[in-house]
C-alpha cells in the first residue's frame, strides 16, 4: 500500500491543474477539407501522449465507462474521456490495449482540430500492422462507405505503447462526411457474430447513432422485406446495391474470415432515411488478407448466401468482384502497401509491445497472389 505522500507524488501535475485550451496560434498540421483529414495523410505517423492518474487507471474496464485522461498532441493538451475496447483482441494496460478517446466526454464541443472521437487500434494480432490500412483503402477505391486509416505512436504516462492504427470512428461526424444531407438516419453495430438480417438475430444489433424512438423498427421492416425471398428486388429497392455488393466483394476477395460474408461479424448497418436506402459498413478489418482458398469458401451471411443462390444476383456480385480487382490494380494495392510498410517499418520495429516481429512480406505475398487465386471462380475464367 502506498502512503499518502507517495500517492500524491504519483499523480501527474495536470490532475489538479486546468487543462490547456487550444489557441489561435495552433500550428497547421495537415489538410482540413474534412474534419480529421490530417490524421490519415500517407507517410505520417502522429504522436499522442496520454496521461492518467492511478485512480483512473484502476477504474478502466473492458469497453467502458470513460475515465478522465489528458491527451497531448502537437504541444496542446485536452481533458478527455478514455476507455479500452476490444473483444477477442482486448488487453489491459499491462499489454497493448486498443483505445477509444472522446474529446467531448467532459468538455462540450471540444475537439482535436475538429475531430470529436479517436479510435486507436493496437493491431496486436496483425504482425504486418498493415491489414486494416490495405482493406480500408480498397473499400474506398471500390466506392464503399468506409473509414479512413492512419498511424500513431502512443505513450501512456510516459511509457511507450508502440505503433497504433488510427481508424476513423463511425459516428455522427463520419455520417456527415459520407452521407451529406442524409446523415440523420440510424446506424447499427453488429455487437455479436450472430447479428444478421433474419428472425431473432436482428435483435443483436445495437443502435450506435440515430433516433432511439425508431430504433429497430426500420430493421424489422427490412427483415420482413428480405423474408419475401426476392433478393434482387430487396437489393434494388431497399439497399444502395452497388455499395453493398462492393462491400461483400471486398470481403470475399480479401479472404476476410471475420467479416459479414463469412462470420456475420465486424460490420455496421446504416439506414439513410432521406434516400430510404441501407448500407453495409465494414469495421474491424484486421483479418483481411489473411485467409485464402475459394472466393466463396465459408460464406454464411444470410444476404450473401441468398445472393449466391440467385442467378441474377450472383452475376451482379461477380461483376462487383471484377470491379474490386480492377480497383486493386488501378491503385496498385501491392505497391501502395509496400510503400506503407516502408513508412511504418521503424515505428513497427521499435514497438515494445508488439506480439510478433513485424512481417510485411506476409500481406505483400497475399496481395500479390490473391487475384490469381480467385480468378477460377469468376466468369472471365470460363
Amino acid at each position: 500500500m502506498w502512503n499518502t505522500l507517495s500517492l500524491l507524488l504519483s499523480i501527474p501535475p495536470w490532475a489538479w491543474q486546468p487543462v490547456e485550451e487550444p489557441t489561435e496560434e495552433e500550428p497547421e498540421v495537415g489538410p482540413t477539407d474534412t474534419p480529421g483529414a490530417f490524421l490519415y495523410e500517407e507517410g505520417v505517423i502522429h504522436d499522442f501522449q496520454i496521461e492518467m492518474t492511478p485512480e483512473a487507471m484502476d477504474a478502466l474496464d473492458r469497453n467502458g465507462p470513460d475515465v478522465h485522461a489528458r491527451l497531448t498532441y502537437g504541444g496542446v493538451s485536452w481533458d478527455v474521456g478514455l476507455k479500452l475496447k476490444g473483444s477477442s483482441t482486448y488487453q489491459n494496460l499491462d499489454g497493448k490495449p486498443s483505445i477509444k478517446i472522446d474529446m467531448e466526454q467532459w468538455v462540450p464541443d471540444q475537439s482535436l482540430l475538429g475531430v470529436r472521437r479517436l479510435t486507436l487500434n493496437s493491431m496486436i494480432f496483425d504482425p504486418t500492422m498493415l491489414r486494416e490500412h490495405a482493406s480500408y483503402r480498397l473499400h474506398e477505391a471500390a466506392g464503399v462507405a468506409a473509414s479512413r486509416h492512419g498511424w500513431a505512436r502512443v505513450s501512456i504516462n510516459g511509457v511507450p505503447y508502440g505503433l497504433y492504427g488510427i481508424v476513423e470512428t463511425l459516428d455522427e461526424q463520419w455520417l456527415r462526411r459520407m452521407f451529406p444531407g442524409d446523415s440523420e438516419g440510424n446506424l447499427y453495430d453488429s455487437k455479436f457474430t450472430s447479428a444478421d438480417l433474419s428472425g431473432g438475430a436482428v435483435d443483436n444489433f445495437e443502435l450506435k447513432e440515430g433516433d432511439p424512438l425508431t430504433a429497430h423498427a426500420d430493421l424489422y421492416a427490412l427483415v420482413d422485406a428480405i423474408d419475401g425471398g426476392d433478393i434482387m428486388g430487396v437489393l434494388d429497392t431497399r439497399f444502395d446495391r452497388e455499395s453493398v455488393l462492393g462491400m461483400w466483394a471486398v470481403d470475399l476477395v480479401s479472404g476476410n474470415w471475420d467479416g459479414y460474408s463469412r462470420n456475420t461479424n465486424n460490420y455496421l448497418l446504416y439506414h439513410a432515411t432521406v434516400a430510404d436506402r441501407w448500407y453495409f459498413v465494414p469495421w474491424g478489418q484486421d483479418t483481411a488478407f489473411r485467409g485464402g482458398g475459394s472466393l466463396y469458401m465459408g460464406v454464411r451471411g444470410r444476404l450473401v448466401t441468398a445472393c449466391l443462390g440467385d442467378g441474377a444476383c450472383k452475376e451482379a456480385l461477380e461483376a462487383r468482384v471484377l470491379d474490386v480487382l480492377d480497383a486493386w490494380r488501378a491503385i496498385d494495392l501491392v505497391g501502395y502497401i509496400r510503400a506503407a510498410s516502408a513508412d511504418i517499418a521503424a515505428a513497427c520495429a521499435a514497438d515494445p509491445r508488439k506480439s510478433k516481429d513485424c512481417d510485411p512480406e506476409d500481406i505483400l505475398e497475399r496481395l500479390t497472389d490473391r487475384p490469381d487465386e480467385v480468378a477460377p471462380d469468376l466468369p472471365s475464367a470460363e
